[in-house]
């Protein structure tokens, strides 16, 4: 199997994706996502659904930038909420206002949190 495809199957792994509404500088919405487990690894886009589309894309060439390298990928986190645990399909999780960390990290805002598997 070649990196690309190797990057291909472990970017289907069920990853914390959060997403978020900001503003452009001309104050137009604009929709970020990006992968708690992979710090610098990030899409845009008009809608929430084009930011993931971005990200699930740019997951690929970091996860392949991360193998050509030789560098570990991580691991997705595993769910744990009163739904249960995510390991197939799709979890969701919303929430406005609520405050969600990982590790150092405070995140403040109107989140969505998906894991997601093919």
């Amino acid at each position: 199997m070649d990196t690309r495809s190797k990057a291909e199957e472990l970017a289907k792994r069920p990853y914390l994706i959060m997403t978020s509404v900001e503003e452009t500088t001309d104050d137009q919405p604009i929709y970020f996502s990006r992968v708690l487990e992979m710090d610098g690894c990030f899409g845009q886009g008009a809608t929430r659904d084009e930011a993931i589309a971005d990200l699930q894309s740019a997951m690929v060439d970091f996860v392949e930038s991360l193998l050509e390298d030789g560098l570990p990928v991580p691991e997705p986190t595993k769910v744990n909420s009163t739904l249960g645990t995510s390991n197939q399909g799709v979890f969701t999780f919303v929430a406005q206002g609520k405050k969600f960390q990982k590790q150092n990290e405070n995140y403040q805002d109107d989140y969505v949190l998906l894991a997601q598997s093919s």
